[in-house]
């Protein structure tokens, strides 16, 4: 199994070779998952039966279960990036490294 990123920062786990042991095995992943298709530009089509899968499989398509959406990276504040400088318990920064008005 390995994990398969979309542009849009969508993450797949790639469980075609798990498909190709056998039918046993895709109907337990069937039990718990909608497995998918998904493409070279990152389409995706859900798999609906047995027929369709080893279709897929027949063509050498990426068979996929979601994981989900990568967590948005965090832009970092004028408060990350600011000298600070801890005096008796509190935070002290230079006023020029201050931005006000912007998140």
């Amino acid at each position: 199994m390995a994990l398969h990123k979309t542009k849009d920062n969508f993450v797949w786990m790639d469980i075609t070779d798990s498909c190709k042991l056998g039918d046993e095995i895709i109907s337990d992943l069937r039990k718990v998952n909608e497995l998918y298709a998904v493409f070279d530009d990152d389409s995706e089509v859900v798999l609906e039966s047995m027929v369709e899968i080893k279709e897929a499989l027949r063509l050498n398509l990426r068979i996929c279960i979601e994981v989900g959406y990568l967590p948005q990276e965090r832009k970092e504040s004028w408060w990350h990036k600011a000298d600070k400088k801890i005096i008796n318990g509190y935070f002290y920064v230079k006023y020029n490294d201050i931005k006000f008005g912007s998140v």
